[in-house]
């Protein structure tokens, strides 16, 4: 009878091991600038996303776009440049750029070339090899590309804070476009995404 017991007192403990280690929870909530406190979770493809609509917005609610075209009577013709990643972690900047680029065509409010090496490469391949094989009415020769006006860059900034269990990080990016021809900071803003975890050993 005492070895019936005891191992069903073994049996129980065990199950009580597991039903906590079952409670044992990680929540992650992304929460405005301004809200206390946290423990933060990483950069994100949402992030990145939400980061890029934003700031897309705001530069293209800015008054340089209307100046430009008032200027020179077109839209500007504007070349994505290098994103600097100086947070805690590693970003896929290039993510970023995609989904800012993908934004920023789609508005219709400014011409877009491109400043990625390969594609540059391999257009100036294509072209090489219509020189080569095309028809001469078809061809599409070097010397005709278009020259950007203006080009956006800027950086990824990170903070992280701990205390009591808990984390906070904010993700801050700057974004910049420069007159080509000038280098005029014609355009900057930030953008800031906070964002707390919590780390709980009881997720009753």
């Amino acid at each position: 009878m005492r070895r019936f017991l005891r191992s069903g007192s073994v049996l129980a403990g065990a199950a009580l091991v597991l039903a906590l280690a079952g409670c044992s929870g990680y929540s992650v909530q992304r929460v405005g600038v301004d809200t206390a406190g946290g423990v933060t979770s990483r950069w994100t493809d949402t992030d990145a996303r939400l980061t890029a609509k934003t700031m897309i917005r705001k530069a293209l609610n800015a008054p340089w776009l209307s100046r430009f075209q008032a200027k020179n009577g077109r839209r500007p013709v504007v070349e994505l440049g290098q994103i600097v990643n100086r947070s805690d972690q590693h970003i896929n900047t290039r993510l970023f750029l995609n989904h800012f680029q993908d934004e920023l065509i789609n508005s219709g409010k400014v011409r877009f070339v491109t400043a990625s090496e390969g594609h540059r490469n391999a257009a100036a391949a294509e072209r090489e090899y219509q020189m080569k094989h095309a028809r001469s009415s078809t061809i599409h020769g070097p010397g005709q590309q278009t020259g950007a006006d203006v080009m956006i860059t800027g950086s990824i900034n990170s903070y992280t804070a701990s205390r009591d269990g808990k984390t906070v990080r904010f993700y801050e990016t700057h974004l910049k476009a420069i007159n080509l021809t000038s280098n005029e900071i014609l355009w900057g803003s930030q953008y800031q995404v906070k964002k707390i975890a919590n780390q709980s050993s009881m997720g009753f």
